[in-house]
């Protein structure tokens, strides 16, 4: 259930965002856009600040400063998922593949959405659907 209604989720925002004219859309405009200024901002103070390194900075420094087996098996799995990071990173270029991904899912979401209007409009689906419902509720109602 939880998957199929994000993606309903998600088609709708998507298809109401790209509604010109429409209150609604200009609410999502707004909320995503301030969204991705937050997020560009907190990209921008790690680049500055180096937070992440400095997190992994007193983190290897823990690790010096404490003896045995177990810390060393600790340094060396966390250099081996470092470097994979890293390597990554460099080859696939995360932020702009990420970026990239949900702007074609946007758009596609918007298109799905947009012929399932049309069809609606054309196959009165939803029409049908409220129909049924009535003639379920009106049989229940005379059975009682």
């Amino acid at each position: 259930g939880g998957f199929w209604i994000g993606a309903a989720g998600f088609v709708a925002t998507s298809y109401l965002a790209k509604k010109e004219d429409d209150d609604v859309s200009a609410v999502l405009k707004g909320v995503s856009s301030a969204s991705l200024e937050a997020l560009n901002f907190v990209d921008y103070l790690n680049q500055k600040y180096e937070v992440t390194g400095q997190v992994g900075t007193a983190l290897s420094s823990a690790l010096d400063s404490s003896e045995g087996e177990t810390s060393s098996s600790v340094k060396s799995a966390l250099g081996t998922v470092n470097g994979a990071i890293d390597s990554f990173d460099k080859d696939i270029g995360i932020r702009e593949t990420l970026g990239g991904l949900v702007l074609a899912g946007s758009d596609l979401a918007n298109q799905l959405a947009t012929k399932v209007v049309e069809l609606n409009k054309e196959y009165k689906v939803t029409d049908q659907i409220q129909s049924k419902i009535d003639e379920a509720v009106d049989k229940s109602k005379s059975k009682a």
